[in-house]
C-alpha cells in the first residue's frame, strides 16, 4: 500500500512540474512575441515652399519578433484636427497641436492569435514655432558655452547675439553660413523668420503719456565711407532682416565713427549702454544689434524684506522682492526646482534653483535649460479641484556684463571660417571677423526690470588681417641731404646737413 500511494505522490509531483514548465513556456513566448513601435513618436512641421503650405508626414512602423504573423492593423487619431492618419499608417499633420495615434494590432505567434494596443505621439509645429524651439536650445548652448569664462555675477542675451548672428549670415558665403547653422542649430529656412521674430517682439504700451512697457530689438549695418557696396545686396539685406544702413569714417576719423555708433546705441538702450566699443579704423562693416526692454510688476511696486543670501562667500544680508502670488506652483526637473514672477505684461522671469547635492552648473545646463523654458503648465489645479499659488520671493540685482564672445566660439571650434577668411555679396573684398562684442545690463528692482544689450559683429577687409606689420629705423646718423616740397612734389627748399 505504502508503494501505491508513494507512486502516486511521484506521478502528481511529475505532473505538477510538467504544468509548470509549460505555464512558464507560455509566458516566455508571450515575452518573446512582442508587437512594439520602430519609433513611439514624431514631430511635424507645417512649412511653406512657393507661397504654398507643406503638412509634414511620417510612416508608422511596426517592431516585431521572429514568428510573428500580422493579420491585421488599424490606426486611429485622437484629434483629427491636429493629424490624420490613413489605413497605411501614414500620420500627416493638419494643424498646431499634440495628438495620438492609437495603434491596434491582431497577430498570430505560435497558431495562438492575439492583439496588441500601441500608442504613437505626434506634436505638429509650423516652422516658425520649430524655429523658436531651435532658438530655445540655442539660448541654453550658449550659456553653457559662456559660462565657463564668466565668473559672479553675469548675463547675456541670446536674441540679440543670434540677431548679429543672423547679419553675418545674410553678408557671407556658403562655407561661414554652414557654420553658423551648426551653431545655432537652425535649418537654411529658419533665417528667413528673423524679420518677424523681431515685428512679434518688439512691443510698447503708453500709460499717462509715458511708457509703462518696451521691448526693442534694432538691426544696423554700419560700413567705411570710403566703401563702396553692393547697393541691390545692402537693400535685400535691409528688407529681410528689418535692418538700417549707415557709412561712417572708420578709416579717415576713427574717433568720429566711434562716436557716432556710441550715440547711437545710447540712444537705443535708452542710455543704459553708453561706451565706447573701439572699433578699428580698419574696420570695414560693423553689424551691430540693440536691444532695451522694460516693464513693471504687477500694478505696484514688490515689497521688500531684508534676508540673508548665502553665496560662496558666505552669507549676506540683503533686500529681497517679495513677488505677488502666481497661479501654479514650483516645478522640478531631477536637479532643479523653477517658478516664475509676471510682469505687469506678461514677460516672465524664470528663477532656477538647484536641488540639495546638484550644482548651479548642472541646474543650468543646456538639456535642463532647455526642459525648463518649454514647460507651458505651472498645474494651477489638482483633480481633487485644490488650487495651487505660489509667489518667488528674490533679491534685487543689478548685472552689468561684457562676453568674450570671439573667445568662446573659437575656444569650442565654431565659426573658423568667420574668422579667417570669406566671400560677401556686398563687396569684392575677401572679409575676415575681427571681433564680436555683447555687453548686456540687467536691472531688477522692486518697481521692475529694465535692461539692454548690445551686439556687435565686426568684419575687416582680409587684405588688412594677412599681411604682417613690419617696423623699421631709418637713423640719419651722419651727413644727409633734404628737399621740402608741397603736396604735389614741388620743390620748396632743398639742401644738406653735414654737421
Amino acid at each position: 500500500m505504502k508503494k501505491v500511494v508513494s507512486l502516486l505522490l511521484a506521478v502528481c509531483l511529475v505532473t505538477s512540474l510538467f504544468s509548470t514548465m509549460l505555464v512558464n513556456s507560455s509566458a516566455v513566448s508571450k515575452k518573446t512575441a512582442k508587437i512594439s513601435l520602430k519609433k513611439k513618436s514624431a514631430s511635424l512641421v507645417i512649412s511653406k515652399k512657393n507661397g504654398k503650405k507643406v503638412f509634414g508626414s511620417t510612416k508608422i512602423r511596426l517592431k516585431k519578433s521572429k514568428g510573428v504573423k500580422i493579420l491585421k492593423t488599424t490606426y486611429k487619431s485622437s484629434k483629427k484636427s491636429v493629424a490624420k492618419v490613413n489605413k497605411n499608417g501614414k500620420v500627416t499633420a493638419v494643424k498646431n497641436g499634440s495628438a495620438a495615434i492609437s495603434v491596434k494590432v491582431k497577430y498570430t505567434f505560435k497558431k495562438e492569435t492575439r492583439k496588441e494596443t500601441l500608442t504613437f505621439k505626434v506634436k505638429v509645429l509650423s516652422d516658425y514655432k520649430s524655429f523658436l524651439k531651435r532658438l530655445s536650445k540655442f539660448s541654453g548652448k550658449l550659456y553653457n558655452m559662456s559660462s565657463k569664462y564668466v565668473k559672479k555675477n553675469y548675463s547675456m542675451s541670446p536674441v540679440s547675439i543670434y540677431m548679429a548672428l543672423s547679419m553675418l549670415y545674410s553678408i557671407s558665403d556658403s562655407e561661414v553660413k554652414s557654420e553658423i547653422r551648426t551653431l545655432t542649430g537652425m535649418k537654411a529656412s529658419d533665417f528667413n523668420y528673423t524679420a518677424k521674430l523681431i515685428k512679434n517682439l518688439n512691443y510698447e504700451q503708453k500709460e499717462d503719456g509715458k511708457v509703462a512697457c518696451k521691448l526693442q530689438l534694432a538691426n544696423s549695418i554700419w560700413y567705411d565711407s570710403r566703401e563702396k557696396l553692393n547697393q541691390n545686396a545692402l537693400e535685400k539685406i535691409g528688407k529681410e532682416l528689418s535692418c538700417e544702413s549707415s557709412n561712417v569714417p572708420f578709416y579717415e576719423n576713427n574717433k568720429e565713427a566711434n562716436k557716432k555708433i556710441r550715440e547711437y546705441i545710447k540712444e537705443m538702450t535708452n542710455g543704459l549702454i553708453d561706451r565706447d566699443f573701439n572699433i578699428d579704423s580698419s574696420t570695414l562693416l560693423a553689424l551691430i544689434n540693440t536691444l532695451y526692454f522694460k516693464d513693471n510688476w504687477d500694478y505696484s511696486d514688490l515689497s521688500t524684506k531684508k534676508m540673508e543670501f548665502e553665496s560662496s562667500t558666505g552669507k549676506k544680508k540683503r533686500e529681497f522682492l517679495i513677488g505677488d502670488y502666481e497661479c501654479g506652483r514650483a516645478q522640478q526637473t531631477k536637479c532643479s526646482t523653477y517658478f516664475y514672477a509676471a510682469t505687469m505684461h506678461g514677460y516672465k522671469m524664470k528663477f532656477i534653483l538647484p536641488k540639495k547635492g546638484y550644482t548651479l552648473k548642472q541646474a543650468m545646463s543646456a538639456e535642463n535649460l532647455n526642459k525648463i523654458n518649454s514647460r507651458k503648465d505651472f498645474k494651477f489645479m489638482d483633480k481633487d479641484k485644490t488650487e495651487h499659488y505660489t509667489r518667488c520671493i528674490f533679491p534685487s540685482f543689478k548685472i552689468e556684463s561684457d562676453t568674450p564672445l570671439k573667445t568662446i566660439l573659437q575656444k569650442n571650434g565654431y565659426l573658423k571660417n568667420a574668422f579667417s577668411e570669406f566671400s560677401s555679396p556686398l563687396t569684392d573684398k575677401k572679409l575676415f571677423v575681427s571681433d564680436i562684442a555683447h555687453s548686456t545690463v540687467l536691472d531688477v528692482n522692486k518697481k521692475g526690470i529694465e535692461g539692454a544689450a548690445v551686439t556687435i559683429a565686426i568684419a575687416c577687409a582680409s587684405s588688412i588681417h594677412v599681411n604682417k606689420k613690419v617696423y623699421h629705423d631709418f637713423t640719419l646718423d651722419k651727413n644727409f641731404g633734404y628737399i621740402l616740397t608741397d603736396s604735389n612734389d614741388v620743390v620748396l627748399f632743398e639742401g644738406q646737413v653735414t654737421e
